[in-house]
């Protein structure tokens, strides 16, 4: 017979699960580095174990009643998590759905080829061009093309727009 300085009840077991939800709740909202995670599994162990203190029945039950409440409670948690302060500094966002610059969604690319716009950047070959007020993503045939120099459309396959730079007879 074994003496405990303390006696085993429900109520030991009741606070141990209560404790390890709190610490589990809590890593959700305060970055601690798995401290809390730790102090929440420690808890649950605990549990369990002034469970089988009081008896084998109540350390099967004190055991059934973790393996369905841990998982629970991470499925919960991992649902919650996204949606707090913390998540929202480390979770990307998807791209707006108002559009972008070199958007060609609304063009039809065959009434591009041919039209004559303006070299924003240094196209080298890749780079942006304007074209009735609106940037467009370009690439060259392979020529460097310098920066405010007449560009023309000569293929769009998909959003790839090829241009090549137009010669000074040609503007004409």
């Amino acid at each position: 017979m074994t003496v405990l300085a303390w006696e085993p009840t429900w109520s030991l077991i009741v606070i141990a699960f209560v404790l390890g939800i709190i610490f589990a709740v809590a890593e959700v909202f305060l970055p601690s580095g798995g401290l809390l995670t730790l102090l929440s599994v420690l808890s649950f162990i605990a549990a369990v174990v002034v469970g089988f203190t009081m008896g084998a029945t109540e350390g099967i039950v004190t055991l059934v009643i973790v393996v369905i409440l841990a998982p629970t409670l991470l499925y919960v948690t991992l649902r919650i998590w996204p949606h707090t302060p913390m998540a929202k500094k480390i979770i990307l966002t998807g791209p707006s759905s108002t559009g972008k610059a070199g958007d060609l969604a609304d063009l039809d690319p065959e009434e591009l080829v041919g039209k004559v716009g303006v070299a924003k950047t240094l196209l080298r070959p890749a780079g942006k061009m304007v074209l009735d007020d609106r940037q467009i993503d370009c690439v060259t045939e392979g020529d460097l093309v310098q920066a405010g120099r007449k560009i023309e459309i000569i293929e769009v396959h998909g959003a790839r727009v090829v241009v090549r730079a137009v010669e000074e007879d040609e503007e004409t």
